[in-house]
């Protein structure tokens, strides 16, 4: 028994010598990398390299590494040439892409973090209104590294459930699948502050359209159930009330009528009323509040179906329902039909509490 033990133990160590370990003093790490769209057919890498300063214990600095090439690869060996440490990828974490290079396509970007086998599959992924590079150029996080602090902000906005969810694996999720196309965070600078503006909608790799961010906020109730948001709707004596979802579910049917079939989106929403002001909160207001909401979101809703079949793209995955429930689905077919698909968009909302003012 004790030889078997210690020929397990020669083992462990022979394959733990054969590790290709990496020593952080000697690599320079980086968290957030940008594309941008340079001349000639060329893109623009820029890297936010993470500097830690002898002698201070916590205190951290960036540097800028910008370069112009044809390849993703080709410009980081030529970054390389002026590195006194290698750049190393396996902490990159969030990648930002402008919206002119967006707008051509991110294929190829896409496939190279794709096929990096150190590349997080739960890495963010974020379209900057106008050129990636300036988000890093901006002094937005004086005690904090610039990659770590948009991570942060990409990571809570997802996990809060106030965008709707898409890391690297669910964008190539949707992007190799059919019947769905994918969409990312579109991010905004404002007087040296980075914020999520709505969302960058995809046809296949390329950017096409924006949202803002109550349409943001409409779509993904349309696309997933969720338990936090805020929403606010005009009565019609033109005051506002606003209420806090607590509770949401949307299921997806294929009905059939004497039109032929349709899709019918069922939303039904549980929530508290947050901020009601000159509203007396009577039985009956309650109600009228309740069917406000609802006719807002089914406007709404229609409105921006329609204009994700004007645009050729199915960022709910329409297709992708129909595809799992009709046999035999052919995808050239559905993109034929899709444009013209009745979609039937009916609400639900339950006011359950009023807060504590009567």
């Amino acid at each position: 028994m004790s030889r078997i033990f210690l020929m397990l133990a020669v083992s462990c160590l022979l394959l733990t010598g054969c590790a290709n370990q990496q020593i952080l003093d000697r690599i320079t790490l980086f968290i957030v990398c940008a594309f941008d769209e340079a001349q000639n057919d060329q893109i623009e890498i820029t890297l936010a390299t993470t500097r830690f300063q002898t002698g201070k214990p916590g205190s951290i600095s960036n540097q800028l590494l910008s370069k112009v090439g044809h390849t993703s690869v080709g410009i980081i060996e030529l970054m390389n040439t002026r590195m006194d440490k290698p750049l190393n990828a396996g902490k990159l974490s969030v990648v930002l892409i402008g919206t002119d290079l967006a707008a051509k396509g991110v294929r190829n970007e896409l496939d190279m973090v794709l096929r990096d086998a150190q590349a997080s599959r739960r890495m963010y992924l974020a379209v900057v209104d106008g050129n990636a590079k300036e988000v890093l150029r901006k002094n937005f996080s004086s005690d904090e590294e610039k990659g770590l602090y948009l991570y942060n902000l990409l990571d809570m906005n997802e996990r809060n459930k106030l965008v709707p969810s898409q890391n690297l694996h669910e964008f190539g999720y949707a992007y190799l699948g059919k019947g769905m196309d994918p969409y990312l965070p579109m991010l905004q600078i404002k007087d040296d502050h980075i914020y999520i503006a709505g969302l960058a909608l995809f046809k296949d790799d390329k950017y096409v359209a924006k949202l803002n961010e109550k349409q943001m906020r409409v779509m993904k109730l349309l696309k997933e159930n969720v338990k936090h948001g805020a929403l606010e709707t005009k009565l019609n004596n033109g005051t506002y009330v606003a209420v806090e979802v607590i509770g949401s579910k949307v299921r997806f049917r294929i009905e059939k009528d004497t039109e032929g079939s349709n899709v019918s989106l069922n939303l039904r929403l549980k929530a508290r009323i947050v901020d009601s002001k000159a509203v007396t909160l009577t039985r009956q207001m309650i109600k009228k509040i309740e069917t406000s909401f609802e006719k807002d979101l089914i406007d709404s809703g229609t409105e921006l179906i329609e204009k994700f079949q004007k645009e050729g793209i199915d960022p709910l995955g329409l297709g992708d329902f129909v595809r799992s429930k009709t046999r035999n689905w052919n995808e050239e077919e559905w993109k034929k039909e899709y444009s013209s698909l009745n979609v039937k968009i009916k609400v639900k909302m339950d006011i359950e509490e009023t807060g504590i003012t009567k």
